[in-house]
């Protein structure tokens, strides 16, 4: 079974804590301020029909007491509608310092498939995804969360508590209930733009106590994107595509290249 090593959640893509969150105790709120920017939240994401954005990354190894930091972008666009609407998606990633081409830290969801680029092997993989219902994202990808989850599956789903709010921005912290997903992250908070409710940040604690922090500093939701940015990669010499059997290993839940 391959791995996910640690490093890639956009769910959403797309995309996070920073010291500024450590601001202060958090304050409770009223369960129905949750229940209004869960709703917020939905109704904003249902509206994205395409999304470029601006990435930053930064992964604390508690391991190995080191600290990394990427840069990069993501792109999103929804093609088709009802019942055939495809949910397209990239991700790519490259270290602060380094350029784009040098690093090959990338994702590309083609609506069937997953692609997930491998640099130390000179691998790309492949993830087929499962078909989801009508009208919804595959469940195990990593879109669900940020993307196509509705605010009633993700009470379901996790533990949510609007932790605290500012004049800018709501923060929300998620704890997973099922098992399942405690392989991936034991705790997270989303951090939403209070105009927007589209998300500014967020923040993931790996079962190893590794935490993974996205911060999304720009958002674009008007520009088209072309189509051809999501087709199946077409590999560079030296690179080989790997299909990996259905039963052998999952795409990833949350972003972790």
């Amino acid at each position: 079974m391959r791995t996910r090593p640690f490093g890639l959640t956009l769910t959403t893509l797309f995309l996070v804590r920073t010291v500024a969150f450590a601001q202060g105790p958090a304050q409770p709120a009223p369960a129905a301020k949750l229940d209004d920017c869960m709703k917020n939240w939905e109704a904003a994401m249902l509206k994205v029909q395409v999304l470029t954005a601006e990435l930053g990354r930064i992964e604390k190894d508690t391991t190995f007491n080191r600290t990394a930091k990427f840069t990069g972008f993501a792109q999103y666009t929804k093609a088709g509608s009802g019942t055939t609407a495809l949910n397209l998606a990239r991700l790519k990633m490259w270290p602060v310092g380094k350029t784009e081409a040098e690093f090959k830290d990338q994702f590309i969801c083609t609506g069937a498939f997953l692609y997930r680029y491998a640099p130390d092997t000179k691998e790309v993989l492949a993830y087929e995804l499962p078909k989801p219902e009508a009208g919804k994202v595959a469940e195990d990808n990593f879109l669900s969360f940020l993307f196509g989850m509705r605010a009633d599956e993700a009470k379901k789903r996790y533990d949510l508590k609007l932790s605290r709010e500012d004049e800018w921005y709501v923060y929300i912290d998620v704890v997973p209930k099922f098992a399942a997903d405690k392989v991936d992250f034991l705790r997270a908070q989303v951090v939403l733009n209070k105009k927007t409710f589209l998300p500014r940040q967020l923040w993931f604690e790996q079962p190893n106590g590794s935490e993974m922090t996205w911060d999304i500093p720009r958002l674009d939701d008007k520009t088209p994107i072309k189509r051809d940015v999501f087709d199946a990669p077409k590999l560079e010499a030296g690179w080989k595509l790997v299909r990996v059997p259905r039963n052998a290993d999952a795409p990833p839940k949350v972003i972790r290249p």
